[in-house]
């Protein structure tokens, strides 16, 4: 049995858990455990858990973050709707950025392979 799920053992079951509903305990409900609490109880395989579940959904609302600064339709599209015109037009101008970006990098690599070709001349 693994110290995150240590705790009472039902005898009926003979695991920990939940003793009416028969699942195993994953983690508190939002809100229910102050982080920073110096008096709360939690195990600390209990506080890690909960701090790499936290840490997980965090990095997952930065990489959904990511995605709907590239893709402002993104948001409307998920929950199947018709993105806004404004949503269609700001995806527009990210493209256009993107595609600005991209020829600008390549105009600086091009200028710096001339530059590296007249030094050697």
């Amino acid at each position: 049995m693994s110290e995150a799920n240590s705790g009472a053992i039902d005898p009926s079951t003979g695991h920990a858990g939940n003793a009416h509903t028969g699942k195993p305990f994953e983690h508190a409900p939002e809100h229910a455990h102050d982080r920073l609490d110096v008096k709360d109880e939690r195990s600390i395989a209990n506080v890690i858990a909960d701090a790499e579940r936290v840490e997980a959904k965090e990095k997952a609302a930065e990489h959904r973050k990511a995605e709907l600064q590239h893709d402002p339709t993104l948001a409307a599209r998920s929950h199947g709707n018709e993105p806004s015109r404004g949503a269609k037009k700001d995806l527009e101008l990210v493209q256009d950025e993107e595609e600005e970006l991209r020829k600008k990098e390549e105009a600086k690599k091009q200028s710096a392979e001339a530059h590296a070709h007249k030094k050697h001349h």
